[in-house]
């Protein structure tokens, strides 16, 4: 087993992925074939089941994209079949303090390094006993900072030993930090990514973010986060569609409303 998308956070090389919002594999494959370094399945709010990953991972396994799951909570059990099913990263919402994050990373590591317990069906299919040897050093556990308390626990969060990255749920921490979602210019969000980033950068962990347009998220690869989702499944389909009606001269009513990032 290979992390490629994790040793490229690592080195410090900017890497775009994309969210997986649907259940449908070819769109997953096609996606995956566009040159995004990884695809993250969303099990939290995207329309995905824990039974849909046992297609959707395989169907993007003979492209370079890296699979990754964000779960639904930090749950070990529910992690633990994420990456039976293939994972090779696990993104955990909502993680507030460094014991959170320290059951995230255990949940995703073998003993002795954690509790995960053996049966990677898709791993010892792929890689046979080698998964064994390869699973610690190459799932990377990733948890999110969303809330005030995570932000206020982030530098202990960060040096948490397993976590391999800090990944920013920007609505969320608009939330936590009484803003009004979206509000990614007022002086207190802009204050958090700076400590978030801060914290990473002390603690030598890779730093993502979920990019609410393609635009931002282009902006954010620039500034030198390390991993950032350039949009979702969902969206492109959205925003596809609206250039093709465009470029035909418009067809009937079009939707007027703002996304809202997904």
């Amino acid at each position: 087993m290979q992390n490629i998308s994790l040793k490229k956070w690592k080195s410090g090389t900017a890497s775009p992925g994309a969210w997986i919002c649907l259940s449908e594999v070819h769109t997953a494959e096609m996606l995956a074939r566009m040159g995004f370094d990884w695809l993250c399945f969303d099990l939290q709010h995207g329309l995905i089941s824990e039974a849909q990953l046992q297609t959707l991972i395989p169907a993007i396994s003979g492209t370079d994209a890296t699979p990754i799951v964000r779960v639904v909570s930090n749950d070990a059990g529910q992690i633990g079949r994420a990456l039976d099913a293939g994972a090779h990263g696990i993104i955990v919402p909502m993680v507030n303090s460094a014991e959170e994050a320290r059951r995230a990373a255990s949940a995703c590591r073998y003993p002795m390094e954690g509790t995960r317990s053996c049966g990677p069906l898709r791993g010892f299919m792929l890689d046979g006993p080698d998964y064994l040897r390869s699973a610690n050093a190459e799932v990377a556990c990733i948890v999110m900072i969303e809330t005030s308390e995570g932000l206020e626990q982030v530098e202990a969060i960060a040096a948490t030993p397993g976590v391999d990255a800090i990944f920013i749920g920007p609505m969320d921490l608009c939330f936590g930090l009484g803003l009004v979602p979206g509000d990614f210019g007022a002086p207190a969000f802009v204050a958090a990514i700076a400590r978030i980033r801060a914290a990473c950068a002390a603690a030598g962990k890779a730093v993502g973010l979920f990019g609410y347009s393609p635009e931002l998220a282009g902006q954010a690869l620039k500034d030198g986060f390390n991993f950032v989702s350039v949009g979702t499944d969902l969206g492109f389909l959205r925003q596809g569609t609206a250039s093709a009606i465009a470029a035909a001269g418009g067809l009937g009513q079009q939707e007027t409303r703002k996304p809202g990032g997904y």
